[in-house]
């Protein structure tokens, strides 16, 4: 464990660094820059906490110091819209899904289940009585011999549209 001086040195060091970046929306406006916290930064601050006996908001910086899920939790969120809940929890890898979100667990969700390679789950619930939502549904659900999904969009094989209205039958 660092001594209080060590890590008020450590702390003092990592903001010594930090320097403005552009905003998400419009970065090339001065007032839309932001200064973010590193995960140098977080990590020395968890360890000023610590040294101060404040093991719940140690456990909080060091929580955000390194990867999180980032899935927004608000229960209808169409693609265009801001989330307002995000979940948080810790990931192996920056900007991947935690176990909950990944997109095998979408249905559980209440989401449209298009993966189409993609990592995350589709932010739109899904058509009454399927379980794809208006965008996605467009996509051919068919397997092809290789056990990959095809996956086009309005797909015109003659097999995959048989397979797809017998499966609705």
């Amino acid at each position: 464990m660092k001594t209080m001086s060590d890590a008020v040195e450590a702390v003092l060091e990592a903001a010594a660094r930090l320097a403005p970046s552009p905003g998400y929306i419009n970065g090339d406006h001065y007032d839309e820059w932001y200064v973010a916290a590193t995960p140098v930064l977080l990590v020395a601050l968890a360890e000023l906490a610590r040294c101060r006996d404040d093991r719940e908001l140690a456990d909080k910086l060091d929580l955000l110091s390194g990867p999180l899920c980032m899935e927004p939790l608000d229960a209808v969120l169409p693609t265009n819209s801001m989330p307002k809940r995000w979940c948080f929890n810790p990931v192996a890898t920056a900007g991947a899904p935690c176990e909950l979100h990944k997109p095998e667990r979408a249905a559980d969700l209440g989401r449209c289940t298009w993966a189409g390679g993609a990592e995350r789950i589709c932010r739109s619930t899904p058509n009454p009585g399927d379980d794809r939502c208006e965008e996605h549904a467009a996509f051919c659900r068919a397997i092809k011999t290789d056990g990959a999904v095809c996956n086009r969009h309005n797909c015109s094989v003659p097999k995959h549209r048989r397979a797809a209205v017998s499966a609705t039958h």
